[in-house]
């Protein structure tokens, strides 16, 4: 209980903290406008995911990669005639 409470209450200064740096900022000088979460310790920052292709993927790993070209990626199946149970 006391780790939400301070959760919160860094929610609140940094929102604060926010606002005063936003107030003051140099246009010219940074123009990305600041968030509560720059000041904030508890917010936890994500890395974006890279795009990459398969060949890329090997490439990096050190393995040769060879597309399968008589092979259709997805195969078609023909349904199955219904049978009578008569």
């Amino acid at each position: 209980m006391a780790e939400a409470k301070r959760q919160h209450d860094w929610h609140i200064a940094s929102s604060v903290m926010a606002l005063t740096a936003e107030i003051n900022r140099d246009r010219k000088r940074r123009r990305k406008p600041f968030k509560p979460d720059d000041f904030n310790p508890y917010t936890v920052t994500r890395p974006v995911p890279v795009k990459a292709t398969v060949e890329q993927v090997a490439h990096l790993l050190g393995a040769v990669f060879q597309p399968r070209e008589n092979e259709s990626p997805c195969p078609k199946s023909e349904p199955d005639p219904p049978t009578s149970n008569c």
